[in-house]
């Protein structure tokens, strides 16, 4: 009889730590807000880009109606900013080894972020992007949420 408790336990801890962690390691989402990726190829290579998300307009309406107050971003909105760009450059192909990032704004309305791939543009990326200012997002799959 004890021995049936303590498997039970077991494996109700096993599967705890595994949502926990697919949880935590999928890349996050801003579900219907909006998102873009504005890129730019400098005269030296240099591939930069803005990733921005913004507010939708119904849910802003929706929370203003409710009188929710706004909690102010704080640092888990930042490295969720951070972890989204990263997802976005990287499956984008913008970026294949990482960005280094030149700055940032968190606001209720919007969040961006501005970096400068590791990497600079190979004549492949100067075909792909060189003519674009903005890439799709919508191409890239469906996001996971966090």
């Amino acid at each position: 009889m004890m021995r049936a408790g303590v498997t039970t336990s077991l494996i109700t801890s096993v599967l705890v730590a595994g949502a926990t962690m697919v949880g935590c390691s999928s890349t996050p989402s801003y579900g219907d807000a909006p998102e873009s990726l504005t890129v730019r190829i400098l005269p030296n290579a240099s591939k930069q880009f803005i990733y921005r998300v913004g507010l939708s307009a119904e849910r802003d309406r929706k929370a203003d109606i409710r009188h929710i107050p706004r909690r102010a971003p704080d640092k888990r909105d930042y490295e969720k900013l951070q972890r989204r760009a990263g997802y976005v450059v990287a499956a984008s192909g913008y970026c294949r080894n990482g960005y280094l990032e030149l700055d940032f704004r968190l606001s209720n309305y919007v969040q961006w972020l501005r970096g400068e791939c590791r990497e600079g543009a190979t004549a492949a990326d100067m075909q792909a992007f060189g003519d674009k200012t903005e890439l799709p997002l919508d191409n890239l799959g469906p996001a996971k949420t966090n």
